[in-house]
């Protein structure tokens, strides 16, 4: 009766529900990892390293691989298999930023980092932080910290950083002032161990990140809009599993979507299907749909050109702007 009375009752409930889960997936001893109700929340937002995609498969960041194996991976693989450096400063960054504009892969890149060195990835949620009980912030901020160094390696996703670590200033509210104090405090108590626990922060505004936080993300990658290479390489990874014409031309779609990020074209992918699959869907429901299964369409790049002119015809009026000045006109999207 005392504990339906707790106002957190049924979150605590249904999060030991599901570390319970976890634990068992981890094969796991919990009587050799014991987890506060606190802890149990936090637990909740973990992702398996297996859930993640292997860096290779993160298209147009070819030319960011070198930089994120030599710095992140290999460094901590050894440190995950116990194998000792003779030098002290060879370690991976406590922190990392990985800033650029929106859609450009920042978040798979930080899932791929995860798998690439079987760590637990905790994508952290700071509206689990907002609690409306005294105390309970900053213990929930604690408890991330000590979480993931119970469960390294590991990696802390913060997205949109700069929403949540952002300047501080007189006006901020006293409990998010003490929050952002709390969470370098820990955040330092990493830095000076030897932990295998990392943090990643993305953001397409660094400049709105407090300066104490960039400090502790010594490890700054560009991720930019993708060139026409990086372009044709996603287009790759999208439809590698699409059934497409004989003569399906990547290149001129790539050439086509200048200024496109990675998920813009995901979405053109994805209205060229539906635009594609218009006409057999209608005839299924004519027909009585008895059917089980939509005959299959072969998409041609035609298709995806006509689909980014779609796009391109939703975007915002500030949108448009910037495409004029990167000329996207009417001859970039000629169709055969």
């Amino acid at each position: 009766m005392l504990q339906r009375m707790d106002p957190q009752y049924e979150i605590k409930k249904n999060a030991k529900k599901r570390v319970a889960e976890i634990m068992k997936a981890l094969k796991l001893d919990p009587n050799k990892i014991m987890l506060n109700s606190h802890e149990v929340r936090i637990a909740t937002l973990i992702t398996m390293p297996e859930d993640g995609i292997a860096l290779g498969q993160v298209g147009g960041c070819a030319s960011l691989l070198d930089q994120l194996e030599e710095n992140i991976v290999l460094p901590l693989r050894l440190i995950s298999a116990n194998i000792k450096i003779p030098s002290s400063l060879y370690s991976p960054p406590k922190g990392v930023l990985l800033h650029g504009p929106p859609g450009c892969g920042k978040t798979l890149i930080a899932r791929a980092i995860a798998k690439e060195v079987d760590a637990f990835f905790i994508n952290f949620d700071i509206s689990l932080l907002n609690d409306m009980w005294y105390g309970e912030t900053s213990k929930l901020t604690k408890a991330l910290f000590t979480l993931a160094e119970k469960i390294q390696p590991c990696v802390i996703f913060i997205d949109e950083i700069d929403s949540v670590l952002r300047d501080r200033h007189k006006q901020d509210h006293e409990v998010t002032a003490v929050m952002k104090a709390q969470f370098m405090a820990l955040w330092d108590g990493f830095l000076s161990s030897d932990s295998a626990v990392i943090i990643i922060g993305a953001t397409n505004r660094p400049q709105d990140v407090d300066n104490a936080i960039l400090r502790r993300l010594p490890l700054k990658i560009h991720v930019p809009l993708p060139d026409v290479n990086a372009r044709e390489q996603i287009l790759r990874v999208i439809l590698k599993d699409e059934n497409l014409e004989d003569n399906f031309d990547f290149a001129k779609i790539a050439q086509a979507s200048d200024q496109r990020s990675g998920a813009d074209l995901k979405e053109v992918v994805r209205l060229s299907f539906l635009s594609s699959y218009r006409s057999v869907v209608k005839e299924l429901f004519i027909s009585g749909g008895r059917e089980k299964c939509v005959r299959e369409v072969e998409l041609s790049h035609n298709d995806v050109i006509l689909a980014l002119r779609q796009f391109n015809g939703c975007l915002n009026d500030s949108q448009k702007i910037h495409c004029s000045k990167n000329h996207l006109t009417e001859e970039v999207f000629e169709v055969d």
